[in-house]
């Protein structure tokens, strides 16, 4: 027993002096943060899927009950911006390990289900984590990746992300079923303690740190900002146009978004570096992949209200309509990373948003009574076109880049693919809603909400080809940074 761990011992310390040395294989590293980030990832979408059942179990109104989903995302969206400084004051492996300890601990409170406010402080501990791996995973690639092979590596992680978004769901409503919602934080728990050790063993602390002054005044406006405006936008996606709550918060919230800004422009020690997006290339990058995720974000909203409300077909159905798209666009990913890392994103960038623009076009085409293969199909040619011009896009904007600004640069595209995330929501019902009583068309299914017609589905279908048709045209102006000038501004 003693030779044994003896043994056990001297391979960890080998491990560890590896470690120390960056000695340890990138696939290593690959695998650390992959595992990390999937639990993450698939935690949150099987909470989508759970949330009705939780809301009966605890007793609570559906307004209230949301909030353990509605109040994850607006902490997540909160902690993005102060990443950057976060990876810049403290070393990556030891951010890493403190965020997946943090996403434990909100899993077992939650899972405990004592009472509602107990599983509302457990979600809200697992988004302030949640806020942190994946842009962290995200810097931490793109700095151990060679420039020439950051396609491949961006289009690896955008399997983790595709397939943890696309699995979530349906294991979620096969743990619902079968066992208990509790159990959802309980296999989250334990998948984030198992990558614990792996972590410890592999990661190298590879980003640059500069020791950055905590700017309080920044960390109030970002937090009073971001936080107000992705709340205003949440409530108006919910309650319409109409609510005060929601003006009042985005009026205040981009009051301080702007404060933010200007701060942190006239720093020399900036919490988040804004004039990043100076750089034309970043900026144009960051705005088309915005674009991309808005017209999937609407998608995913507006069909199972679509196949449910209009085609009258059950929730399993819609779910399983959209797996196959989902799975495509995570298994494409390290295909589209590889012909970029050849060819660049002149050509793969409009072909991928060619394709998405004709599959919104398509779905525009819908009516009360068309066929579950048609839809099934289009949602599935969209889902080729964002498949293939996704991760292009992402790396070319990164490339304009030096690697010192990295831990920067990903928290601040989060950031803004958050808010386009959010105002997709806003838009998509919106248009529904405008088009829904523009042509007084009644409800086409008794008990249903009354403004879900057929009409504005079609109408939130629209809003999605027009936000793909200028994601297509954009794509055109995007270039790539030669290597020998990344690391000059444009």
């Amino acid at each position: 027993m003693n030779i044994k761990r003896t043994k056990l011992v001297s391979v960890l310390t080998r491990q560890l002096d590896r470690r120390d040395r960056n000695d340890v294989p990138i696939a290593w590293v690959y695998t650390a943060l992959f595992m990390g980030s999937l639990v993450v990832i698939m935690n949150q979408n099987a909470i989508k899927t759970a949330l009705p059942r939780m809301i009966t179990d605890l007793d609570v109104a559906p307004s209230i009950g949301q909030w353990t989903v509605s109040g994850y995302t607006l902490v997540k969206g909160i902690m993005v911006p102060i990443t950057a400084f976060a990876m810049n004051k403290f070393r990556s492996r030891n951010l890493f390990i403190l965020m997946m300890l943090i996403f434990s601990v909100g899993s077992i409170v939650a899972a405990s289900g004592i009472h509602f406010y107990i599983v509302l402080v457990g979600t809200l501990l697992q988004g302030i984590a949640a806020g942190m791996i994946i842009p962290l995973m995200q810097t931490i690639i793109l700095t151990v990746s060679p420039v020439e092979k950051r396609g491949s590596a961006l289009g690896l992680m955008g399997v983790v992300l595709g397939f943890g978004g696309t699995l979530g769901p349906a294991l979620g409503g096969i743990i619902v079923d079968n066992l208990s919602w509790q159990y959802i934080f309980l296999f989250a728990f334990i998948g984030s303690l198992l990558a614990l050790p792996l972590a410890q063993l592999t990661l190298t602390d590879v980003l640059p740190m500069s020791d950055p002054t905590l700017d309080w005044v920044s960390i109030r406006h970002s937090l009073i900002g971001f936080g107000l405006l992705l709340f205003g936008l949440s409530v108006m996606g919910s309650d319409g146009f109409g609510s005060w709550t929601a003006w009042v918060s985005i009026l205040i919230g981009l009051i301080f978004v702007t404060l933010f800004i200007r701060r942190n422009l006239k720093s020399d020690d900036p919490m988040l570096n804004v004039s990043l997006f100076k750089n034309r290339t970043f900026r144009l990058a960051v705005v088309i992949a915005m674009l991309g995720l808005m017209v999937i974000t609407g998608l995913t909203n507006v069909m199972p209200m679509y196949i449910q409300s209009v085609l009258g077909r059950s929730a399993t159905l819609s779910g399983l309509i959209i797996l196959p798209g989902g799975l495509l666009k995570a298994f494409i990913s390290p295909v589209t990373g590889k012909l970029f890392d050849k060819y660049g994103v002149r050509i793969i960038g409009p072909v991928g948003g060619g394709i998405m623009f004709v599959g919104t076009l398509l779905m525009i085409l819908v009516t009360s009574s068309t066929s579950m293969w048609y839809v099934g199909s289009v949602y599935l040619l969209l889902s080729l076109g964002f498949g293939i011009f996704n991760i292009p896009i992402t790396t070319a904007g990164m490339n304009a880049l030096p690697d010192e600004e990295m831990s920067h640069a990903t928290p601040a595209r989060q950031t803004v693919r958050q808010i386009g995330s959010s105002f997709a929501i806003t838009l998509v019902f919106a248009s529904m809603s405008i088009v829904s009583s523009l042509v007084h068309s009644p409800a086409l299914e008794s008990g249903g909400e009354a403004d879900v017609t057929i009409e504005g589905i079609k109408g939130g279908f629209a809003l999605v080809s027009l936000l793909a048709f200028i994601a297509f045209i954009l794509t055109f102006f995007l270039r790539d940074a030669p290597v020998k000038d990344l690391r000059k501004d444009e």
